[in-house]
C-alpha cells in the first residue's frame, strides 16, 4: 500500500492566468519533465480547467488525485509518469 500524498511537497506546475488550454498542456509537458512518481500541482485560473482537467484523467486513464478551487485558482494533484 503506497503511503498518502504529501499534498504540500509537490512539484507546482503555475499555469495561473493562462487561458484554456494552455493549463492542460503545461501539465501535458510536466508530465514529461519530472521523473515518474513525481507529485506535481497544477494552478490554474481559467474555469474552462475543471472540465479540461477531469476529462483529461479519464481519458487518459491518469488518477487525477485531488482538485479543489481556493479562491479563484483550481488546483490539480496527479502524479508524473504512467
Amino acid at each position: 500500500m503506497q503511503p498518502p500524498p504529501e499534498w504540500e511537497a509537490a512539484a507546482v506546475v503555475d499555469a495561473r492566468e493562462l487561458p484554456c488550454p494552455q493549463p492542460l498542456l503545461a501539465l501535458r509537458r510536466a508530465l514529461g519533465k519530472y521523473e515518474a512518481g513525481t507529485l506535481l500541482c497544477v494552478l490554474a485560473t481559467d474555469e474552462a480547467s475543471w472540465r479540461d482537467f477531469h476529462s483529461f484523467a479519464a481519458l487518459s486513464g491518469r488518477s487525477l488525485l485531488r482538485a479543489e478551487q481556493r479562491n479563484n485558482t483550481f488546483l490539480y494533484w496527479l502524479y508524473a509518469g504512467k
